[in-house]
This record gives C-alpha cells, sequence and structure tokens, in this order.
C-alpha cells in the first residue's frame, strides 16, 4: 500500500510540475528519497504511466486511461458535458463542472470560450476552492465537520487585491452561499474574471458537483447574471438531477 500511495505522489508531482522532470526533482517534489523515487520512476516507465527522455521523465500517455476510468464510470459527467456546452454557447461564458478535493476544486468536464477568459483549462485542472464560485458552492454543501478541517488547511493567497484572505469571512460568504444557493466570484482569481455557479445534486438532494459560468465581468454585469444566467442554470441543475440514476 506504502509502494501505491507514493507511485500515485509521483504521478501527482507530474501535474503540479508541468515540465518533464529528473530523479532529483521528482525526490524534492514528493519528498522521497532519490533512490525511492528512482525506483518508484522505473516501475511506473515499465507500467507505461511514464517515459523516460535523456534524462528526464514525463508522464505517458497511459495515465489518461486512469481518468477516463473515472469518466466512464459516473454518468453524471456525460449528461453535464453537452449541458455545459449548451450554457457556453447560449450566453458566450465558459461553462465548467467541478468537483471538491482537499482545497481545491478538479474540474471535471469544460467548455471553453476563449473571448470570454484567458484562463484556459481543461479536464484534470485544479483551482482554489475559496476563490472560485464552483469552490464555494462545494465547500458552502459540505459537511460542517469536514468543512471547517478543509477550511484550516487554505492558504490565503492574494491572487487578486480582491481575494479573500480571512477564513472568518469566508466562513460568511459561505453561509451567505448556503443561503441563496448559488455564489458569484469577481475578480478574487483574475483580474476582469466574474463567475457565477449552482450545485448539482443528486436524486436524494446531496450536493455532488458544480456547475459555472465565467466570462468578462464587463460583459457579465451582476443584473444579467442574476436575471438572465443564474435561472438557466438552475434549470441546467435540475435537468441533470432528473437525469442521474436514482
Amino acid at each position: 500500500m506504502n509502494s501505491l500511495v507514493r507511485g500515485l505522489e509521483v504521478l501527482k508531482a507530474f501535474g503540479r510540475y508541468h515540465e518533464p522532470m529528473t530523479i532529483s526533482e521528482v525526490a524534492t517534489e514528493t519528498g522521497l528519497t532519490p533512490a525511492s523515487a528512482r525506483r518508484m520512476l522505473l516501475t511506473l516507465t515499465d507500467l507505461g504511466y511514464v517515459e523516460l527522455r535523456g534524462k528526464r521523465f514525463r508522464v505517458g500517455p497511459k495515465v489518461l486511461d486512469l481518468g477516463y476510468s473515472y469518466m466512464s464510470s459516473m454518468p453524471i459527467w456525460q449528461i453535464v458535458q453537452p449541458t455545459v456546452e449548451r450554457i457556453s454557447e447560449k450566453f458566450s461564458v465558459s461553462s465548467s463542472a467541478s468537483v471538491l478535493d482537499g482545497c481545491d476544486i478538479v474540474y471535471a468536464v469544460r467548455a471553453n470560450n476563449r473571448q470570454a477568459s484567458s484562463v484556459l483549462v481543461s479536464t484534470g485542472t485544479r483551482q482554489p476552492a475559496h476563490v472560485t464560485s464552483m469552490g464555494r458552492v462545494l465547500l458552502a454543501f459540505t459537511e460542517p465537520e469536514r468543512r471547517e478541517t478543509i477550511l484550516s488547511q487554505i492558504h490565503f493567497s492574494a491572487y487578486t487585491s480582491h481575494s479573500v484572505m480571512d477564513i472568518d469571512q469566508l466562513r460568511l460568504i459561505l453561509e451567505q452561499v448556503r443561503g441563496q444557493n448559488f455564489s458569484i466570484v469577481d475578480e478574487e482569481m483574475e483580474f476582469g474574471l466574474r463567475a457565477i455557479a449552482v450545485p448539482i445534486r443528486n436524486k436524494r438532494g446531496e450536493v455532488v458537483a458544480a456547475i459555472n459560468a465565467a466570462g468578462s465581468n464587463r460583459a457579465l454585469d451582476l443584473d444579467y447574471l442574476k436575471n438572465t444566467v443564474l435561472p438557466a442554470m438552475f434549470e441546467a441543475a435540475n435537468m441533470i438531477k432528473a437525469n442521474l440514476p436514482a
């Protein structure tokens, strides 16, 4: 089991580093000894999950099998993908759905609109939950004990001058999100970017994901978001819920 954990940590390190890595770089990124990192990299290379080019290792295409297994085993994403595409096209926004993983959101499906945002993300991209609209929805509807554990682990960084920087302020924001059933985040992750998100619930009413619409705050004024985009997103979330298996 320890070897499995170390192997997964090595694969995750490539996602954080974004470039081919040497053994020493992998060891530094994961906290492994160089010898342990070497053994793990060679094993992953034999399995096809990592490729060796010269003295540097990079993730191999077989890693996609892991992501495909998740996507294909979860019928929700087959329903959500065309939904985000319709939202993106109808409102000229980028639209996504994500899940919560620790202090981050992980994008599960995405419909990019290059004119709506300069932040180009894809399936598997991670962003800090506390400064994103989807993250706040997911945090707001997380069980209180787990939510407090996550909040205590957040590293509050000033992504912009508008980023929330205080845990008590974030708690108040999440309470408001729970009450209104949606979240709007304005220029906290990127200047000029405004986003709105609503929860996706299963048949039992449990929040299993969040869906958003994001774009320029010049194009998406608050009245337009609340009066035009938000009703369509609630309708989309209800449609997804209705089509999920029991």
